[in-house]
């Protein structure tokens, strides 16, 4: 994984008044949608393209209601995930056939799909599976223009519609945009075909449903939650989605429950940020956090991400691995810690990282050798009012606690990974 300090895969925001609550036995089915682990883009194109507001152009009236012709089911499944490099988790989603499937992102922190469209003769949707309309008997023109502009580039798509299959799910007339032109090379280089939005609508263009909204809004779920769990065994299928619940097996101890105080990304309200215990004034009037999916990093205000970093004063010889503090984020009450191991990243001398399981104890990742560096997974971001300033629990939180979004209550849930 090609990897500087500034990598981020996708951006997302939410907030939280938390409590306790017991584990609630699962009676329905769940979808289980498998992971990869893929490789993360370090590009600073790809962290404008997330991070820039996107611009509607020649905005129509907004389609009425639909009548949804199709069979109801109320399950539960997880979409297995691949962990690769424990860098990025990607799943299979099917558009316009069950067997047409797409490689992509699941990503709180944005509200949009985004597919490579047929008609795309850039070398960046080229380079990647392309959606081709026309061979699909549900497909929809809706042709309302999606353009995001960021600092090297610009995406431009036409969000239109057609039946959507994610894990055992099946969903109609989900809207989704395909990228018609692009401006940069800010997929090319990608190891997946698209992003699939699991944010809030109020961040959607045009007011139309996110993916887990139109499943809601057809009813296929007993229950509108949705969970992570990201496996830092690199190469492993193991890492999943699940749709509908969650699975105890992949966590232990509770799972604790933060309530959603901005319905727009996944933002909780967080407590205090601690280091080794202490409270270094890194939250001093109460501060935001965020649990993005589509992020590989923590990431913080400029001011407190770098008071942290001098904080922790990481040696990038790895010497002082073993003496290096523990970092917390406490909300409504709970602790949860990070060590070294956790925000500690070990780059070779080609610029990849050296997974975690790579390592049988401490001692073994301080003394791999001199050709490799530690850097802390993090970078700043400033996130503007109202959602920000924020911090954002990316990858780097989420591979240690298992996370749950739910829609129901409005809340998210985490419990220490297994």
């Amino acid at each position: 994984m090609k990897l500087v300090l500034g990598l981020i895969v996708l951006v997302t925001l939410g907030s939280c008044a938390s409590f306790l609550e017991e584990q609630q036995p699962m009676e329905n089915k769940i979808y289980k949608i498998k992971l990869d682990r893929t490789e993360s883009q370090a590009r600073k194109s790809l962290f404008d393209f997330i991070t820039t507001s996107q611009q509607y152009r020649n905005s129509p009236d907004l389609l009425g209601e639909s009548d949804l012709e199709m069979a109801q089911t109320k399950q539960k499944e997880s979409i297995k995930l691949y962990n690769f490099k424990n860098t990025q988790y990607t799943g299979e989603i099917g558009l316009g056939g069950q067997d047409n499937k797409f490689k992509v992102i699941f990503d709180t922190g944005s509200a949009n799909i985004w597919l490579n469209s047929a008609r795309c003769n850039d070398y960046g949707c080229k380079n990647h599976k392309q959606y081709d309309g026309s061979k699909s008997s549900t497909y929809e023109h809706l042709g309302y223009d999606l353009d995001v502009e960021f600092g090297t580039g610009e995406l431009m798509g036409e969000i239109n519609a057609d039946t959507a299959y994610v894990g055992g799910v099946k969903i109609a007339k989900q809207e989704f945009a395909e990228i018609v032109r692009e401006n940069g090379d800010v997929f090319a280089q990608s190891d997946f075909d698209g992003i699939v939005g699991l944010a809030y609508p109020t961040m959607a263009a045009y007011n139309f449903n996110p993916l887990f909204d139109n499943i809601m809004q057809q009813k296929l779920l007993d229950r509108n939650v949705f969970s992570f769990y990201f496996s830092r065994q690199e190469g492993s299928r193991s890492s999943e989605l699940t749709l509908g619940g969650w699975d105890n097996d992949h966590f232990t101890g509770e799972l604790h429950f933060h309530n959603v105080v901005n319905k727009y990304y996944w933002l909780l309200d967080a407590d205090n940020i601690l280091v080794n215990g202490q409270d270094v004034g890194l939250c001093k009037h109460g501060c935001k956090v965020v649990a993005d999916t589509g992020t590989s990093l923590l990431t913080g205000p400029s001011e407190g991400l770098y008071d942290l970093l001098d904080t922790l004063n990481i040696d990038e010889n790895c010497s002082n691995v073993k003496e290096l503090p523990k970092l917390t984020f406490v909300l409504d009450g709970i602790n949860y810690d990070l060590d070294a191991n956790d925000y500690v990243m070990k780059i070779d001398s080609q610029g990849n990282e050296v997974a975690y399981d790579t390592f049988a104890s401490t001692d073994s990742f301080v003394e791999m050798g001199a050709n490799c560096q530690c850097v802390g997974s993090f970078m700043p971001l400033d996130i503007p009012s109202p959602q920000g300033p924020a911090w954002i629990l990316g990858d780097t939180f989420l591979s240690k606690y298992y996370s749950v979004y739910d829609r129901d209550n409005d809340r998210v849930g985490f419990a220490r990974s297994k």
